[in-house]
Formats: structure tokens, sequence, C-alpha cells
């Protein structure tokens, strides 16, 4: 398997960022049969997806954003909306307000991870993990739209999405780690999940939909 993780700065220069610490560690972890590679996202709207871009069109099998919330748990969001509107300055002082992501994008994309499966291993694994119906429409909503209308674009049925840690100023520790990544390679694997009836499939659930419409 073939998994890109992508850790969003904080915009707090003086704070460090628990997402960067988790990819990092994560990607530095070896599994026999897995190749893992990390980058880190800025927290800067002119250059936050760059790191991203240039790589998203290898060949992987799953593609992750990590960021940062305030939450009592890990947050699998389940969409990524078309817009922009913050009220905090980034890291160069930008504050885009009610502004669109992609002009020619849809108005959301729905994740492709299997994120009730994610939710419910997570925290068997002892993380609190729940699906979340709102990324918000700061930078990690802004990187994640960014991803997905790429993966449209290029025709790619990629598993991918983001998810938002709870924010706690503590470290994620080399153990936590090991968990995590478990649960990760366990549930994005292609050939684990071929079976997997919990994630959202939206081009099967688009053909099953045109196949009842031509019944009718």
């Amino acid at each position: 398997m073939n998994l890109l993780l992508a850790g969003l700065e904080t915009i707090d220069a003086s704070s460090q960022s628990l997402a960067c610490q988790c990819v990092t560690r994560c990607a530095s972890l070896e599994f026999e049969g897995h190749h893992v590679k990390s980058v880190e996202l800025p927290a800067r709207w002119d250059d936050c997806f760059h790191p991203l871009e240039s790589v998203i069109s290898q060949p992987w099998d799953a593609i992750l954003i990590l960021s940062e919330k305030v939450s009592d748990s890990i947050a699998i969001e389940r969409i990524a909306i078309n817009e922009t509107d913050v009220s905090q300055k980034d890291a160069v002082g930008r504050r885009p307000r009610g502004k669109t992501i992609e002009a020619s994008g849809d108005p959301g994309y729905w994740t492709t991870l299997p994120y009730r499966e994610l939710a419910s291993k997570l925290t068997a694994a002892k993380f609190t993990a729940t699906p979340s119906h709102s990324a918000g429409m700061a930078l990690a909503n802004y990187a994640c739209y960014r991803m997905m209308h790429a993966l449209v674009q290029q025709k790619r049925h990629v598993c991918a999405g983001l998810l938002q840690l709870p924010f706690s100023g503590s470290v994620f520790s080399e153990e936590e780690a090991k968990r995590f990544m478990a649960v990760l390679l366990q549930s994005l694997d292609p050939q684990s999940v071929s079976q997997d009836k919990l994630g959202f499939d939206l081009p099967r659930a688009a053909d099953r939909l045109g196949a009842n419409r031509s019944i009718r």
C-alpha cells in the first residue's frame, strides 16, 4: 500500500503542530509491504496546497490530511465545501472572507474514506474518534477541498479525506503512532477494504442510481 500523509502546520508559529508531529512520526515507522510518505502543509492560504499538489499525481492508494481542531475526539470529516470564510489571519496576515475555492468545482466533495470503520477501529485502538459533518471553512477545509477537486479532475478513485486531531498541546508519542498507523493500514489498504461496506462509494452509488432510473 502507498499512503501519503499531509500534516497542516498551525498558524501560531510559537506552537508546534500536533498534526505535523503525527505524520512525521508515522512516516518514520516501517511496515512490511507498505510505503508511507509525509509532507507538511504551511499555514498560509497562498501556498498551503503546494506541497500536496506536487506529489498528488503519484500512484497513491490513500491520501490523508491531518490538522488540529478544538474537539474532544478525532474528527473524521465527511465533506469539504467550496468556500473559505475565517476571522483569523494566516501566518502572513491573509484572511479570506466568503471566497470560493474553485470556481469550476462542485459545492462540496464527500470523503472517500471508510469513515465509520475508521471511527470504530480508532476508538477500539484507544483513540476517541467520530465522524464529523463540518470541517469548517478554514485552511484544513481548503486543503481537503483542493485535494478532492484535483483527484476528481484527474478522474482518480483514491481513498482520501481529512482527519482533525483534538487540539491538546501534547506530543504524539511513538506508541500512539504505531497504534494509529495500524488502524490506517488495516482500514485504507485496498486489499483490506475491497469488501468493506462502511465506506461511502460515490461511483458505485451513482452507478446503482442510474441503474434504478433505467429500470423505471
